[in-house]
Order: structure tokens, then sequence, then C-alpha cells
């Protein structure tokens, strides 16, 4: 169990346990018990259990309130603000707490480290409490003058801003170097924690960064004030408060005397100052102010060459030299100072350093890269540089490179790889282990090799120990043995270029004369080009002379056979059926395989032909032009029935075959039909000419109604309506019945809408068909046969099912934009009857030219609309995606089906295309806001839905309000981040005071902000005003749109 030496109660006593309040008792206890070499407590955990031990009681008073939070709301004034409170048991123990500080020599290092945040911050308010005679609890921002002079306040505050300074440093090195725990522990976090979890820690760390201007300048003016005596003979000296200074509270002592010139403990001015300098240099160095970090630790340095020379004529207490580390107030080291000087580049200048090569290799990094050549080839001799910084060093030229961020040279990335792969050698690697080098040898070949020479020439001729030779050796052996082709057998006069005379004495260090003529007599290593190669594989001619071949005409029909049941052009399969023919002309071909399969009507004319060429060929090419539709490739098919065709109009010439030339007229309507399905397919970018198409859909539509004999099956004329009613001819004369009849209807339709006389209505039979579709009774369309007779269904809910697929297939194949609009109007409003709910309604143009009732509404399946639609909406948007129109009916579908996210991703699609990308107004853009500021609500982004009610041409203020006045806990979005955004001036103003109302101070500021902006002013013109909300406008849409839609 923890044991609380400290606390009473938790264990039993022994005698040598201290208790706090018997340091309250004994004045002499305190001195006594830190006197001891390792005192335990220690004298940080005396200080956080005197500052802590009153909150810990259940009867006391937090103190809290001593944390400034620069974003609560300002406080009304008060008359006569009375200082804050203490009681004399909470005096007293601060007390205690100084004076154990005190014995530490008011080293912030220590206290940054061993302190909580929260007992740092009492710490040093305390201290200003006490040396202020109790006037100031928390700090002043403005010091009084005279406050300024007495050296105790001067000291206190000194300490306090140092503090302020150093403590937002402190916590983002302590936030690197310990990382948060994965797993948040439930509940608040203590104040002993140090981290962002803590309650008070952000309090603290804002406080000091809004406060860090007024430190800086507070201490700038103690530098100025002691600065003036730097030419005095004598320094000045300041009084370091020391233990017997705080006088100890009894019960007998009603006022706090402190007796702040006990103790004989003085510091120099030069101290003092050096200290400041180093503090305000570590500040400006972590916020990147390098030049006033500069100015800083020249001044540090200078006060630090004066405390020397002081120090040397007078001694420092019992020290005749500086005492680095034990300073009476100093917390910095020589070494602290001396590293400041060279991180800021002032080594040279000031120390008459030259700079270390990691220095120099940084600098060129800074520079692009200048000069890196140089300070690699000096590292592969001093080998100082670690490793890892010279590979980083080439992926950041690798990646520069390649992303084009700045220009280099164009062998920089080799030569610095090479280079590398030289020091890496020495350390005793090989190329298998690095994969980099090996990329670069693979890609290069031998111009790496020989940049790799180039590089390892300087290491060669330095003096390399027996070591190093072997560790090369390893290297260049691996490399000569490994899969790449090096010209080993030249690395003499690859040598020679770069070492001159010695390159033969330095080969034979590398490789050994044995060991190079071991590699170079290995058969692996042979040139390609010296390979005897058998003449064998140099043709494809294996055949021996003297062997007779004889044609078997079995296995040359199979080998036909087989080609002929692969063969995908219409003169792949003559020519098989040319030379199965004479081999066996009387076998039916067309019986193969059964993946033949060509049309019914096909068939029939084709079986009726005599027994020859012309059936074979027609089965098969247009069993593989069905097998070929169905793949998806209409095209193919298209060109496989042409041929078929062409072939049969020729054998019929000018002759009158009742067979054959039924045969031709079967082959012209299903290539319509082909011509259509590619028209279709290849929508809008077709190469097919509609006006001539439409034209012969209206013979063939007209071939169906003149009771002909030969008619074309049902398949043909729905393609052939289809194909009218996308080529816009819709004033063809209807069918009531049959094949077509959705389309004729959908024709209809269309034709009224176009004539546009008097009061417009669409005619009933589209609208009376679509309702028999998603009835969910019996009453459904009635499939009719090739003839138009009815072909009763004896399973009602499969033939509503068939009926639905087969309305759904025609919405497929619909292409024109009007057609299109009319059936989405269509579905709409039959949707829209049968919810009857105005806030779920469909909007698209039409709706109001279909009836408007429907009888016996819950006999209609409203689902099955719904899909339909949305399968239409998402078909023909791939093919217009800017139709504002469909795109607002697709969001209002998505929010009839409760799919929030993406109905407000339609609504911002749709004003995204209508507004040129919300430059301008749209026509109904006050409609749509509103339904996306619905969709916003429900996804919990109630201050997105209170800027979206500004859209409409009368905001609406009552769903505004209501979404400000959301709770922050039930919100999801950033309430802040929208002001920006909004250019109502009343909803700016309930923004200002719901915030006031709930103490968000830091949101409060950020609304009044928004608020006086210049250009919102009601005075303004209007013109300066619509200005001003088109800006924000339109930073509100497009930062929605990146949310919900990019």
């Amino acid at each position: 169990m923890d044991v609380d030496l400290l606390r009473p109660g938790t264990v039993p006593i022994s005698p040598d346990t201290v208790l706090w309040f018997e340091f309250l008792l004994d004045p002499n206890l305190l001195k006594s018990h830190l006197s001891k070499p390792n005192p335990e407590p220690s004298a940080c955990e005396l200080i956080e259990e005197f500052i802590n031990v009153d909150t810990k009681q259940a009867t006391s008073k937090p103190t809290s309130e001593r944390i400034v939070d620069v974003d609560a709301p300002p406080s009304p004034p008060t008359p006569t603000p009375g200082p804050l409170q203490f009681t004399r048991k909470q005096l007293a123990l601060k007390i205690l707490a100084l004076k154990v500080a005190a014995t530490l020599h008011w080293n912030l290092d220590i206290f940054e480290t061993k302190l909580p945040p929260q007992t740092q911050q009492h710490l040093m308010q305390d201290l200003v409490y006490m040396a202020t005679d109790t006037n100031f609890a928390i700090p002043p921002q403005d010091v009084p003058v005279e406050m300024f002079h007495k050296p105790q306040a001067q000291f206190a505050l000194t300490l306090y801003h140092r503090w302020v300074l150093r403590f937002p440093v402190k916590t983002a090195l302590y936030s690197k170097s310990n990382k948060l725990p994965f797993v948040h522990v439930p509940g608040l976090q203590g104040d002993t924690a140090f981290s962002p979890l803590n309650q008070n820690f952000e309090k603290i760390l804002r406080m000091c960064e809004a406060s860090r201007i007024q430190s800086i300048r507070y201490l700038d003016s103690v530098l100025s004030y002691y600065e003036t005596t730097l030419g005095r003979k004598d320094a000045r000296k300041i009084k370091v408060p020391v233990r017997e200074a705080f006088v100890h509270l009894t019960e007998d002592i009603n006022d706090m005397n402190h007796n702040w010139n006990a103790g004989d403990t003085v510091i120099s001015q030069y101290e003092l100052a050096m200290q400041i300098h180093f503090d305000l240099c570590y500040n400006y160095f972590f916020y990147g102010q390098h030049d006033l970090a500069k100015q800083h630790i020249l001044g540090c340095r200078e006060n630090s060459n004066l405390l020397e020379k002081e120090v040397a004529s007078y001694g420092y207490g019992p020290h005749k030299t500086v005492p680095w580390g034990e300073f009476y107030y100093a917390s910095m080291t020589k070494d602290d100072i001396l590293g400041y000087i060279r991180a800021l580049n002032l080594g040279y200048e000031v120390l008459n350093e030259e700079p270390s090569l990691l220095q120099k290799l940084q600098e060129s990094i800074a520079n692009h890269y200048t000069g890196i050549i140089g300070i690699l080839q000096a590292d592969n001799l001093a080998r100082v540089i670690p490793m890892v910084h010279r590979d980083v060093v080439e992926l950041d030229i690798q990646g520069s490179a390649s992303s084009g961020a700045f220009t280099v040279a164009r062998d920089l990335l080799n030569r610095v790889a090479a280079l590398n792969a030289v020091r890496y050698s020495l350390e005793g690697g090989i190329p298998s282990t690095h994969p980099d080098f090996l990329n670069k040898l693979k890609t290069s070949g031998i111009k790496f090799f020989d940049l790799l020479l180039w590089a390892m020439a300087p290491v060669l001729m330095s003096n390399l120990s027996e070591k190093d030779w072997e560790n090369l050796r390893v290297f260049f052996l691996h490399l000569a043995t490994s899969q790449y082709k090096l010209p080993i057998d030249r690395l003499d006069e690859y040598l020679k270029k770069y070492v001159g005379d010695a390159s033969e004495s330095i080969r034979r260090k590398l490789i050994p004369d044995e060991h190079l003529k071991e590699i170079l007599n290995d058969p692996n290593n042979i040139d390609d080009e010296n390979i005897d190669i058998p003449k064998e594989l140099l043709t494809d001619d294996w055949e021996t002379p003297d062997f007779d071949f004889k044609s078997v005409p079995e296995l040359e029909m199979g080998r036909l056979k087989k080609r002929l049941i692969e063969a995908s052009t219409a003169d792949d399969v003559r020519m098989c059926l040319v030379k199965l023919a004479m081999m066996s002309p009387t076998s039916p071909l067309w019986k193969l395989s059964p993946s033949w399969k060509p049309p019914s009507s096909l068939v029939n004319a084709l079986m009726a032909l005599p027994r020859g060429f012309l059936q074979d060929f027609g089965y098969i090419v247009s069993g593989t032009a069905r097998a070929r539709l169905e793949a998806g490739y209409a095209k193919t098919a298209l060109s496989l029935l042409s041929a078929l065709e062409g072939e049969a109009r020729s054998q019929l010439g000018g002759g009158s075959d009742p067979n054959l030339y039924r045969l031709c007229r079967q082959l012209s309507w299903e290539v319509l039909l082909l011509q259509v399905n590619v028209m279709l397919s290849e929508w809008p970018h077709h190469h097919i000419n509609l006006t001539v198409l439409a034209n012969k859909c209206k013979a063939c539509i007209a071939v169906a109604t003149s009771g002909d004999n030969v008619v074309p099956r049902p398949q043909v004329l729905e393609a052939c309506w289809t194909c009218l009613l996308n080529a816009c001819e819709w004033e063809v004369t209807g069918v009531s019945g049959g094949a077509g009849e959705t389309s004729a209807a959908l024709c209809a339709a269309c034709f009224e809408l176009q004539r546009g006389k008097g009061a417009r209505k669409f005619p009933r039979a589209l609208w009376d068909y679509a309702l028999s579709v998603y009835s969910n009774g019996s009453n459904v369309p009635v499939k009719r046969t090739a003839a138009g007779m009815p072909a009763h269904s004896r399973d009602a809910p499969n033939a509503a099912a068939e009926a639905r697929n087969a309305f759904n297939s025609f919405l497929t194949t619909l292409r024109e934009p009007l057609a299109i609009s009319v059936m989405m109007s269509l579905l709409a409003r039959i949707h829209n009857l049968i919810i009857n709910d105005n806030s779920l309604e469909l909007n698209v143009e039409y709706t109001n030219l279909w009836p408007p009732n429907i009888s016996n509404i819950n006999n209609y399946n409203l689902k099955h609309v719904l899909e339909s639609l949305t399968e239409l909406l998402e078909r023909s948007l791939r093919l217009y995606p800017y139709n504002t129109s469909w795109l607002r009916l697709y969001g209002d579908v998505e929010m009839a089906g409760g799919r929030w996210a993406a109905a407000l991703r339609r609504y911002l699609c749709s004003l995204a295309a209508n507004t040129w990308h919300f430059t301008k107004r749209a026509p109904d853009e006050g409609g749509i806001a509103r339904r996306a500021a619905r969709c916003c609500q429900a996804l919990c982004a109630p201050t997105q839905a209170a800027a979206l009610c500004q859209l409409p041409d009368e905001p609406d203020y009552t769903i505004a309000f209501k979404c400000l006045a959301e709770k922050t806990g039930n919100a999801a979005d950033a309430m802040d981040g929208y002001y920006g955004c909004l250019w109502d001036g009343t909803l700016l103003e309930v923004g200002v005071a719901l915030h006031a109302r709930r103490g968000e101070g830091g949101r409060r500021a950020r609304a009044v902000k928004a608020a006086g902006a210049l250009e919102l002013n009601a005075n303004n013109s209007e013109d300066i005003q619509r200005e001003a909300a088109a800006i924000r406008r339109a930073r509100l849409l497009r930062a929605l749109t990146n949310q919900y839609v990019v």
C-alpha cells in the first residue's frame, strides 16, 4: 500500500515519522530536517505538500481561482475588488514552502523538473504575494514604479516572469519526451499531472503564452536598469532571499513582517543579467526568433565574462573561480551557453571554432545542399557524421528531385549515394544489405560503378588501418560476385583513372590476384556475347530432314472444327466452313457448339433453307453475334450480323426465293436491334445517324401493324420505340398494348409537353401503367406474347416482380434529358402522393402535370418507387452530371430515405453546379438551403445549420436560434470556425449573448470580433453589405463542400 509520511492517520505512526503540522509548531524543525544528507521527504516533496495540504481537506476551498483563464468571459467591474483572502493556516504553510524553496537557491530547473505545474505557479505567486506585502495575490501585468525599486519585489517579479517564459518551452519538451498513454483513464486528471489532460494545465499554459509579451517587456526593463551601470567599477549587488528572511507565523503573531535583510547571500548584477539573458534566448530560440536569440546569448556571454573577471578578483563565496552549477541564483552551465552559441551559428565569430562536419552538413542542407559533396568526402576520411544523417540527406535529395521542390545537379544523387556506399563499406557493410545501393547499381550500371571508384579514391589514398582494408576487401568481393555484370577485369584501368600509378598495388589489396583469377574464370561471370549457344536454340526449325510427314484428314478436320468454334469474325468462320465443306460436305456444322443460339426468328428462317453453306454460316455467325451481345460487345455483334446480312442479300440477288427473302428481312431487323443497342451503349458519343435510324425504326413499327405474315419479334419493336423516344421522334402514334407500350406512352407524354397548348396535362396511359407496376394487389400489367395476346400467370407475386423488372429495364434505356425528366416527375409524383408529407416531398419539374390524387394509396409500395427513382438518377447523372434539377431531386430522395450526409452532398453539388462554384446565387437556393440545414441538424452540426438559415431571402430565424442554442456537448461541428461565415447581424448578436450566458469567453470574443467587421456595419451601403454577404456565403458553402463532398 502507498504510505504518505506527511499525512497523519494513514499508517501507525513510528518515532521517525515527521508530520506536516510539526513544522508549524517547531520553527527549527525545518532547518534540522533539510540539513540531513538525504532528507525524507525531500525538499520538493515538502513544497508540494505544504502548498497542497490545505486543498486536500474536505472543508477547504480550492485555490484554482488564482489560475487566470484567458478564455474566460470578462467579468463586470466591481467598485472595490477585494484581495484574495488566505487563512492563517494557509499563510503559515506558504511561508514554510518558501523557506524550502530558498534552500534550493530559487533554482527553476529543480522546480520545473520535480513540481507539478499548479504547484510551480502557486509557489511563484506566493513569493510575489509575500514580497509585495500581500498587495498582489496574482502578479500584476503593469508593475508600479515604487514596487519595481523594492529589491525583494523586483527579485520576486523577476523570478516569476522568468518562470512564465520557461514554462511553455518546458511543456513542449516534456510532451515530446513523454508520450501520452493510448488508454484514457476515466475521470478528471489530478493537479499533479503534467499533461494536457490535467484540467488546470491548459489554463496555466494559455496564461503563460498570453503573458509572454508582458514578461519579456518586464525582463528587458530589468536588464536596462542594470546595464546602465556596466561602466561602474563595482557591480551592483542583489540580495537573494534566504530561509531566515521569511518570518515563521505563530499563534502570537498576527501580521507578517518578513526580514528581507536577513542573511548575507548576495549576487552580482552580472549573474542576474546572465540568467535573464539566457532565459530570453531560451524562449526566443523555441519560438524561432533567432535574431533576438542571438542578441541575448551574446549578452549572456558578455555578462559571464564580466562575472569571471569579478570572481577572479573578489571570489564567489568559498570559490576562487566561477562555480558553474553551484551559483546562489543562476542555474545554467557553461556548456549550455556554448551550446546555444553553436546552435545559432555563432561558434566561429564568438568562440573562433571551426564548425564541425555535422554542422557543415546542416548548413549545406539549409542552403539547398551547396557543397555537400566536399563535406561527405571529408567525412569519409574523418567518419564523425552518424550514418543515419547521411542516409537522411540522400533520401531528402531523392525526394526533392522527384517532387521538383528545387533543381539539383543531374548526378548529385548518384554521387551522394556512392559516397554513402563508401562510408557504409568502411563500417563493415556489404552490398546485399544495402538495397538503395543495389537499386542505383541496377539502374545506372557501369556509370555508378565508375562513380563508386571515384568516391573511394580519396579513401584508398589515405592512411587506412588493416581493419579498414579488410572491410573494403569484403565489400568488393561481394560486389564482384553479385548478379550485376561489372567490369572486374578492367578494375585496374578504372582505378588508374582516379589513383594514378598506385592502382595496381591498391587493386591487390582490394582483390588479390588469386581471387581475381577465380572470379574471372567463373562460368557465371562469362560475358553473354561469348556464350556458345547450340544452333538448335537459334531456330524454330527442329524437324529432322529424314522424317516423312503424312497428313491425317481426321486430325486436320478436328483442328478446323476447333478453330471454327473459337472463330470471332465472319471471315474466320467463312474460311473454316469452306475447308470443312471440301472434306465433309454433308456434315451439319452448325451443331458443333451448344453456345451457338441464334434468336428464335432467325432459327426458323435458317432451318427453312436448304442444307448448305449459307445455313451453317448464318447459324454460326448469328449465334456468335448473340453471345457477343450478351457479353456486352454490341459493336462486335453488329459487325458479325452485318456480314451475315450482306452474304444473304448477295445470294438473294434479284431472285424470289421466299425463304431467303424472309431471312433477309429478319436479319435487317436484327441488325436494326443491334444498331439501337450500340447507340444506347455509346450515348452521347455514338457515331450513328439518328435520323436514318429513326426512319428505319418507323418502318419496322409500320410492318408490325400492317398485318404482314413476317413481323419483327417483340424485342426488336421495343428497341425501335426506345430509339424513337431518345431521338425525339415523339409524334408517332402509340400502341395500346404489346411490345413498346411503355415507350409509346412516354413518347405521347413528351409530345404533349412539347406542344404546350393551353392547360397542359400528361396523358393517363403512362400514369396508369406505372401505378399498376407498383401496386401490391393483383392489378399488375398483363404480360403479352409476341402476337399481342395476354399470357396469364398463375403466380401473381412473380407476375408483379416480372412487371417491375420489365419497367426498370425500360428505365435503363432512357437517354434523352426531357424524357428522363418526365419519367422522374412521374415517379416523384407517385412518391409524394403516397408519402403525404410536405417535409419529405420530392421536388422536380412537371410533377404538377400528373393527376393530383391516387385512390387506395395503401395498395402501393413506396420502397419500390424509391428504388426505381434512385437507379434512374444514378444512370442519368452519369450521362449528365451537371443537371442541377436532378442533383436536387437526388438529395430529396436521399433525405426521404434518412441518408442525411448523402442528401447534403447532393444539395451542395446542385448549388455548386448551378452557381459556378458559389460565385452567384441559384434561383432555388432558398429551398435547397432549408433542406440542407435540416440535414445538418440531423448530423449534429447545428452551427452549420444556423449559417445555412441565412441563405433564403427571408432568413429562417426560428431554426437558426434553435440551432445556436444547442448544447455544445450535443454538437459535432466546429462552432467557432463558422463565425467568419455569418453575415446576419441578428445571428451574430445571439451567438455573443449565448456564449456570454454559458461563460465561454474565448468563443464570445471570436463572435464579437466577427460581428465587429467593418463591412458588416448596418450603415454601409447596400452594395458593400451585399458584397460582404456574397463573400461569406461562398466561404460557407465551399467549406461545407470540402467537408461533405470532396
